[in-house]
């Protein structure tokens, strides 16, 4: 009988055969060697973890089972293997168990350090979280929100991203803000980044509430996330803004 140690070996084995030394160095390059890359895109990891799924009966388990080797994925240091463990998690259980319990499984992948850079933490919070908050609704949504005073960096940008996808749903507008309001203070450039990111998309519906929210915050934005967060507004609202942060 296989252990799910020997298991993940298996996929691991799966995903290399499917590897690129071009894509592998230009990933690597563009997230400035933070993580290692095997060189496998996105659908080819979903159909070989499919494969891998169905081969070795993984589909046919209890789901607790399946939601302990699919966040057993995340302790590998490669990207790819971390992607994996969140397109399981996408595919086929993130809707499967009780909100509390997914979060409460998702904590130590924070508190080990197993995001460790803004791709997996993306990925996550987009494929992940921001479905089971629009699967949940508020009560889940109020949790996630409650990541926005973490010590740890990413899981603190969590609270922002993860309602990348649910950005047009004015029920979380108010947990929105409030999380940026606090993000924005921090020094982290990935902290402000995804304050630029969702005030972008909330800008779609809610122009003058981004606009009161930049400038009541211009001090603690970068260049890099108030061009971000000002992407769809006429380039002259967008350069006087630019031009303040450049003559503070």
């Amino acid at each position: 009988m296989r252990t799910e140690e020997n298991l993940i070996r298996l996929l691991q084995d799966s995903l290399d055969q499917g590897s690129s030394p071009k894509t592998k160095a230009w990933w690597e390059k563009y997230l400035r060697n933070v993580i290692e890359f095997r060189g496998i895109g996105i659908p080819e990891i979903r159909e070989r973890l499919a494969q891998w799924r169905k081969e070795f009966g993984i589909a046919t388990w209890d789901k607790h089972d399946q939601l302990r080797i699919a966040l057993q994925l995340f302790d590998s240091t490669v990207a790819e293997d971390k992607l994996a463990g969140i397109l399981f998690l996408q595919e086929y259980l993130y809707d499967q168990f009780e909100w509390q319990t997914l979060l409460a499984k998702y904590g130590p992948i924070y508190s080990n350090g197993l995001i460790f850079d803004w791709n997996t933490c993306d990925w996550f919070c987009v494929r992940v979280l921001g479905p089971t908050i629009a699967n949940n609704g508020l009560p889940c949504a109020k949790a996630i929100t409650g990541w926005n005073q973490a010590e740890n960096l990413w899981q603190a940008r969590s609270s922002v991203v993860a309602f990348v996808p649910v950005s047009a749903d004015n029920r979380y507008q108010s947990l929105i803000y409030k999380s940026c309001h606090l993000l924005i203070q921090r020094d982290e450039r990935f902290a402000k980044t995804a304050v630029g990111w969702i005030l972008r998309d909330l800008s779609k519906n809610d122009k003058d509430g981004v606009q009161e929210f930049v400038e009541t915050h211009l001090e603690s934005f970068s260049l890099e996330s108030v061009r971000n967060a000002l992407k769809y507004f006429p380039d002259n609202e967008r350069n006087n803004y630019v031009q303040r942060i450049k003559a503070a």
